[in-house]
């Protein structure tokens, strides 16, 4: 059910891309906010992108991860990371891309110093309304792998994959 509405809400979020108008963001810095859209692994991440060219950026990402094991109650860590974006497509209502990313992060609840990390490669689109011309919001799809300590390894593609997100440029 969870999986069925993460692509219910992809596939709602792509139909309104046509709406966008893409913009070249070459040396240009935007602050905002990451969220996965799965319920049971959550990454919500304050962020800033840098785009160095019409092609090439880098996200870094001060992480909150709250890890659900067997699905019992919550537990969180603070992590930070980073991604390197490549806009595969340009287009004139979005811009698609490609990338990795690697984040490292506290064990859940700080009850130690070891901790967990995440790597993936990802790709995504980011798109930008009329009337809204600083305001991109993005939508990425990630292949990774999951470790933390206490709790073992996760690696797949799954609902708590998909990442929903915005960034304000200036």
């Amino acid at each position: 059910m969870k999986t069925r509405l993460a692509y219910v809400v992809t596939v709602l979020c792509l139909l309104a891309a046509p709406n966008a108008m893409a913009k070249d963001l070459s040396q240009r810095i935007g602050a905002g906010f990451n969220s996965q859209i799965g319920l049971s692994n959550r990454l919500d991440a304050a962020s800033v992108r840098y785009w160095f060219n019409r092609d090439m950026g880098v996200q870094g990402d001060v992480a909150f991860f709250n890890f659900s094991p067997d699905h019992g109650s919550s537990q969180t860590s603070f992590g930070i990371g980073g991604k390197f974006l490549y806009n595969v497509i340009k287009e004139t209502n979005m811009n698609l891309y490609a990338g990795g990313g690697i984040y490292a992060f506290t064990e859940p609840g700080l009850v130690d110093t070891e901790g967990g990390f995440s790597v993936s490669g990802l790709s995504g689109i980011e798109f930008f309304f009329q009337g809204l011309p600083n305001l991109g919001f993005n939508l990425e799809l990630d292949l990774g792998l999951k470790y933390l300590n206490q709790y073992g390894t996760a690696f797949g593609l799954q609902a708590d994959s998909i990442n929903a997100g915005f960034h304000y440029y200036f």
